[in-house]
């Protein structure tokens, strides 16, 4: 509808595409509540993916190791956004467009090696799993996850922008949350009915782990890493244009953005638990960047009037119901999911950060 309306200035690809829609429908506040949103959820995203890599070496080397733990979890934190760093000096995702499908391949064959790795496992399930009753608060934290999931939805118009042939983005939303959901729905489904409530938020540190899953967690360590680089990448972007960055490599770019992620280390050692991040996010940023800005810019664009050269669209009733709905189901689940997340976070940060408990060296399992 930009490209439509303002042809000479969105025709040309835009490097903010989702802030340019805000402001364009909801005026320059929108814009700033979007940027704010947007920069705040992808940067707090990709700090859950540090955490969450560490946590897999470091159970990796803790059984390889019979429980020595010759680096503590904290440590690692340090020692993977350090080696990061240098990933995130790259373009934009279409300088890296290979990252996606290694991220694929390596999510896919993960995904296959726990589910036979469950069934191979059989004799040390437990005979009864738990499977208590929900309750209100572990629903709210429980939705925070479950809202995190759709998270790459603010990154989708830079995606499109990048595209040779932008009408096509339809297929690959399409496409891309079948697989998505042919990926992860058997591993939440079988993970839950074989161990019960005793299955961890990872759920790679559930299983036994043998050399094959080990082989797994390497690849889910690749698969983190070529998100991290896509999912940061808006982020950087918009922090280097505010700062007047040049948009070519160059020294200015390798100092911004290595403060960024050095930013997201010490958001790490501060609480290294990735669920616990996850869920904040998810019940707050992801349900303003997803549920409520996208179909309320949708409709205001649409019923945007004001010049009568632009082509007369029109949503029908059950859309904007539908539409409307999916406002209210973020708002009410993103207000109980923030509460009580942020609630946990506190409680962690002031109990079990590694300024605590740095050279602490626990079962990370």
């Amino acid at each position: 509808m930009l490209e439509e309306r303002w042809p000479q200035k969105y025709l040309g690809g835009s490097r903010m595409p989702y802030m340019d829609i805000a402001e364009k429908s909801l005026g320059s506040i929108g814009r700033k509540v979007a940027l704010w949103s947007v920069d705040l959820n992808l940067f707090g995203s990709t700090a859950v993916f540090i955490i969450l890599i560490s946590e897999m070496v470091s159970s990796v080397m803790y059984v390889y190791t019979d429980g020595e733990c010759p680096v503590t979890k904290c440590a690692l934190i340090i020692i993977v956004g350090v080696c990061l760093t240098p990933f995130s000096w790259l373009g934009s995702p279409k300088d890296f467009w290979q990252a996606s499908l290694l991220a694929v391949i390596s999510t896919t064959t993960a995904v296959i090696v726990i589910i036979v790795q469950i069934f191979l496992s059989h004799d040390a399930l437990p005979e009864n799993p738990p499977y208590p009753n929900p309750t209100i608060f572990s629903f709210s934290l429980g939705f925070g996850a479950i809202l995190f999931a759709f998270g790459g939805a603010s990154v989708f118009p830079t995606i499109q922008n990048d595209m040779a042939n932008r009408s096509s983005f339809w297929k690959s939303v399409v496409i891309g949350f079948i697989g998505i959901l042919s990926l992860y729905f058997p591993v939440s489904v079988i993970g839950y009915v074989m161990y019960g409530d005793t299955v961890k938020s990872n759920i790679l540190l559930t299983v036994e782990l043998t050399p094959i899953v080990t082989v797994a967690i390497a690849l889910e360590i690749v698969n983190l890493l070529c998100t991290f680089m896509i999912s940061l990448n808006p982020v950087l972007q918009s922090i280097e244009e505010a700062l007047n960055v040049p948009a070519n490599f160059g020294w200015k770019r390798v100092v911004t953005r290595s403060g960024i992620v050095m930013c997201q280390i010490l958001i790490g050692i501060t609480v290294p638990s990735f669920g616990k991040i996850l869920n904040l996010i998810g019940g707050s940023l992801i349900t303003i960047c997803t549920f409520i800005l996208p179909p309320l810019m949708y409709m205001k664009l649409v019923d945007d009037r004001s010049d009568p050269k632009w082509p007369v669209r029109k949503i029908e009733t059950w859309e904007r119901i539908l539409l409307i709905e999916i406002m209210i189901v973020g708002v009410l689940g993103g207000l109980c999911s923030t509460l009580t997340s942020a609630y946990d976070v506190v409680v962690t940060s002031f109990s079990s950060s590694c300024f605590t408990e740095f050279n602490t060296c626990s079962d990370p399992t």
